[in-house]
């Protein structure tokens, strides 16, 4: 038997609660998905909500992220772009993509997803009580924090424009968030470089220890510093 609540949640369509049999309190398991629907999809893509809702989910603290594409691309006009969305992703910011074929599938989906869940965690408890028990936030807390996360700062900002770059992912966007919170502070950094376009071109890939790649770090040069 899978309980299902339904609750308007600040980040993602469904999370799994573990809840104290005793004290009722709850806990967020490690796991968040997102769910979205092709045509959604197609939409969410053409104004940018499909960057920003993604950077919001690798803020929430949870470290499984699941994104289920329901329905057919190939049904979709923009099916190509929706197929170049689930492999980027999938394959370059480590989210697991599911796909399913409709409503039912996905509500199947839900239950395999469930009993494979419950069963990741009798395995942890098994292995290491103390070390599974500290990764789940309460609930209030998951709460509280990814509300912070919604709140729009110069640095989310920041990290939608850098998105916008071509080979820019939003594990890319957030590893220049690292080092230069804010346009303004990378842009003072090349300038004290300015006298060498080369430094400049490599300056976020040797600053992020390679996490920002060579294409990424000169593709964002051109785009604050270039001509």
């Amino acid at each position: 038997m899978i309980h299902i609540q339904v609750r308007r949640l600040p980040v993602g369509d469904g999370i799994w609660i573990a809840r104290h049999k005793t004290l009722g309190s709850e806990y967020v398991l490690d796991f968040i998905v997102e769910r979205k629907k092709i045509e959604d999809l197609r939409s969410s893509i053409r104004d940018n909500r499909y960057k920003d809702q993604k950077l919001r989910l690798l803020r929430c603290g949870l470290k499984k992220l699941i994104y289920l594409v329901e329905g057919d691309p190939n049904s979709s006009e923009a099916a190509e772009s929706i197929k170049t969305a689930c492999f980027t992703t999938e394959i370059l910011e480590g989210f697991d993509v599911q796909r399913t074929t409709g409503l039912g599938d996905t509500l199947k989906k839900y239950g395999y997803l469930t009993q494979a869940i419950s069963q990741y965690y009798k395995s942890e408890i098994l292995v290491d009580n103390v070390k599974s028990s500290g990764t789940c936030p309460p609930y209030d807390d998951f709460i509280k924090r990814c509300q912070d996360v919604e709140k729009t700062t110069v640095s989310d900002v920041f990290a939608i424009q850098l998105m916008q770059v071509p080979q820019v992912t939003e594990e890319i966007a957030m590893a220049v968030l690292g080092v230069f919170p804010t346009l303004f502070s990378l842009a003072r950094a090349y300038s004290l470089l300015d006298d060498d376009a080369l430094a400049q071109e490599e300056m976020l890939r040797k600053q992020s220890n390679n996490m920002i790649n060579a294409v990424a770090s000169r593709n964002i040069f051109q785009f604050v510093w270039g001509s």
